[in-house]
């Protein structure tokens, strides 16, 4: 444990062969107990400064001594250097040696040399990282999610490129709890980054929030910064931030004491089952019912204009502008929370724990519980290929009355009941973590039940928390860079797993069930007659989880009034409340233009109602808009994120932007079309030349999707025939009539 007296650290934790169940709360959130911490950041060449939150809610700071460090399989390549020392750390595995560096100037330079992709040592290479898993401490311990400085942010522009000629920032909207303010251009634009610089500072952030803040709202106040001459002080030191490219992978932007969270990349990390069909943040907030009555909206492009236009339309921007922080404070408030209570157990910071995998947070865990107990570290495995789930369509077509039964937490649970774990964990800090974890999950699900207000969502956020970390114990064994894994454990859980839901799958077929879908850990199915309410689908569930081993659990995991199955892993369902879900890429590609999405929604509704005649009506519908150019542009068009690989490729989308030089930056998002000729076009220059012969094969291809649920190939066409331009649409309906009587 840190000694902040002397300034050294003890790395012994446990000096026993084993971990026992008393050490499972220092192995979870650290051995270091100091709460309120809500950032830390390097400090010189041998120390780091804790921001912390006091009893009167002000921001306080302690500097505490720190020495680099690295573990190493190879200790000849730092013997007798002066700034170095090694020890020797317990147990056979390779990695057994402890080489601690007087300042960050020596282990620089003891690791210049042929890192990242030196195997000879492990440890993370960051200064902060490597003092949170050497001195055991968290961030916010003792604090939950609402007890977080919030603010977020958002610019509008003139133009989406910072150094083009018209560029400038007019307006910028802010919130932090109940101050919402929006910051308007009034003489120049250096004077409103100076206010903002103010505002900030006075405001104190903990956290600073946007959507696209990465690709867009921060380089951008940075370019315009260096252009009008001000320095962002935004740092809780006084420093400007500082953007970090990312290359092909998402750019990091850092502000000294704070984390800077992009709800952008969080809502795709949220979205694990892929039922979102767009991120921008109105689809988002719109697709997850969170919009409000009496928001304001703004074409992007309109902007410009109304900003010139005068006081009036500036009012309208305005509002427009806060409502976009309104939108994302609401939406940090649905996907955050869990990352900020994994941040309470996790040795990192809140925003790399944001942007980290799960495999990479458990690698974390297990590396400060070894080195907590001054034990060596195994070498990762090789990867191989090992068996998946079991996924199987049992039957295709349209069903009433679904039911999805879903094994909780199936691999974990295998793992606990069958003591399955990685084999060079001879400490056994795995099963310990993944036990005590399932128990605090267990606990924190039985609080939500009874809590309101606030405490419920605390509770609701740890468990959900909880949640994850459990259900990545399984997935590290597979995870290639993890010091622990263990492939051979992964197959095992695996087969388990598939020869238990073959027995689920069994279990309701003798009890009278139907088995519609299989995949992994659930089935989707239709009771027996006999089985009509929720309380009776409850309890048929239970029949069947009885008949699992100790250890297992069945539960209900959903109730449909109609299901219709295509393929694996590609279905639609309708809950009794009438909403639409979606699952598999086939109906839910987000390439696919609006109105074709659109008729896959309106198709798949159609089937599952029993009603074709209705579909072949919508088909027929979208074929004529087509043939007539009746559709609007963002109906035909496709939104596309400009990324670097975009610039060094030979596409049609490189083509477009290279006929419109220096208004392009990475991160980007534009909207473009198919015209007649081929090419592509942007939205705003559309010109009625939308290419009307490759949106109707389109249009067919799409159709292509419901072909399991016809007799053959002639029922098919007579639904969905291949439309041409010349097509007369009114003899193709009749046509389609006469083939579905048989009489053609």
């Amino acid at each position: 444990m840190y000694d902040p007296l002397a300034g050294r650290f003890d790395p012994t934790l446990s000096t026993r062969a084993v971990f026992t169940p008393a050490d499972a709360p220092s192995l979870l959130y650290g051995t270091d107990m100091t709460e309120g911490v809500i950032a830390v950041e390097p400090a010189g060449s041998n120390g780091v400064v804790l921001y912390k939150r006091d009893g009167r809610n002000r921001t306080t700071t302690e500097r505490r001594v720190t020495q680099p460090w690295l573990i190493s399989s190879d200790p000849a390549a730092f013997a007798g250097k002066d700034d170095a020392s090694i020890k020797e750390l317990r147990g056979d595995h390779p990695y057994r040696f402890l080489v601690t560096f007087e300042s960050w100037e020596s282990y620089r330079n003891a690791t210049s040399q042929g890192r990242p992709n030196n195997t000879s040592i492990l440890g993370p290479p960051s200064q902060v990282t490597q003092y949170l898993v050497r001195s055991g401490l968290t961030l916010f311990k003792g604090m939950d999610f609402p007890e977080l400085r919030r603010m977020q942010i958002d610019l509008e522009t003139l133009s989406l490129d910072p150094n083009s000629e018209d560029a400038g920032i007019i307006m910028i909207s802010l919130r932090q709890c109940n101050h919402e303010e929006v910051l308007i251009l009034e003489s120049t634009e250096a004077d409103l980054l100076e206010r903002f610089n103010r505002t900030l500072r006075a405001l104190d952030p903990d956290v600073i929030e946007g959507h696209n803040v990465y690709r867009f709202d921060f380089p951008y106040l940075v370019d315009r910064a260096r252009h009008t001459g001000v320095t962002l002080r935004l740092g809780r030191d006084g420093s400007m931030p500082r953007i970090v490219d990312g290359g092909r992978r998402q750019p990091s932007v850092f502000v000294n004491g704070r984390h800077v969270i992009d709800t952008y990349v969080q809502i795709q990390r949220f979205d694990v089952q892929g039922n979102l069909t767009r991120y921008g943040l109105k689809d988002v907030i719109r697709q997850l019912s969170l919009e409000r009555e009496d928001r304001v909206f703004v074409d992007r492009a309109s902007i410009a204009k109304m900003w010139r236009n005068g006081s009036r339309e500036r009012e309208t921007l305005a509002a427009y502008a806060l409502d976009d922080v309104r939108d994302v404070d609401m939406l940090s408030r649905v996907i955050m929370p869990t990352e900020f209570y994994q941040t309470q157990m996790l040795p990192t910071t809140y925003q790399r724990s944001s942007t980290t995998g799960t495999g990479r947070k458990i690698d974390d865990l297990m590396l400060r519980s070894y080195l907590a107990a001054g034990h060596s570290l195994p070498r990762a495995q090789a990867s191989r290929p090992y068996p998946g789930g079991y996924v199987e369509l049992v039957q295709a077509g349209a069903f009433e009355r679904v039911v999805k039964c879903d094994v909780e937490s199936l691999y974990p649970s295998i793992m606990l009941a069958e003591h399955i774990a990685a084999q060079s964990d001879v400490l056994e800090t795995f099963p310990l973590l993944l036990e005590d974890l399932t128990k605090r999950r267990i606990e924190a699900k039985r609080r939500v039940q009874s809590a309101k207000g606030e405490e419920r969502a605390t509770w609701q956020g740890l468990q959900g928390s909880f949640k994850i970390l459990i259900n990545s114990f399984y997935g590290y064994l597979g995870f290639a860079r993890g010091s622990f894994n263990d492939y051979d454990a992964a197959e095992r859980v695996t087969l388990e797993g598939q020869s238990l839901i073959q027995d689920v799958v069994r279990h309701l077929q003798d009890l009278g069930a139907e088995p519609i879908e299989v995949d992994t850990d659930g089935v989707y199915f239709s009771p027996p007659s006999n089985v009509q309410t929720p309380d009776e689908e409850e309890a048929f569930i239970h029949r069947i989880s009885a008949r699992l081993p100790e250890g297992i659990r069945l539960a209900h995991d959903g109730r449909f009034r109609h299901m219709l199955s295509l393929k694996q892993k590609t279905y639609a369902l309708i809950d009794y409340e009438g909403s639409l879900a979606l699952t598999g890429s086939a109906l839910r590609s987000r390439a696919l233009e609006q109105c074709f999405q659109q008729f896959i929604r309106d198709a798949a509704r159609g089937f599952m109602e029993e009603d074709r005649e209705a579909v072949k009506v919508m088909y027929f519908s979208v074929a004529e808009a087509i043939q007539k150019r009746t559709l609007s542009v963002h109906d035909i068009s496709q939104w596309t994120m400009l990324k670097q690989e975009t610039f060094n490729s030979r596409t049609r989308l490189k083509q477009l932007l290279e006929s419109i030089p220096g208004r392009w930056r990475f991160g980007e998002r534009v909207e473009v079309y198919e015209r007649e000729d081929g090419t592509l076009g942007l939205a705003e220059d559309y010109a009625h030349d939308e290419n009307t012969r490759a949106l109707l094969k389109r249009l067919r291809d799409v159709a292509d999707r419901f072909l399991p649920l016809f007799e053959d190939q002639a029922e098919f066409d007579a639904t969905f025939p291949p439309i041409k331009l010349t097509t007369d649409l009114e003899q193709a309906r009749r046509r389609g009539v006469v083939r579905q009587l048989g009489l053609f």
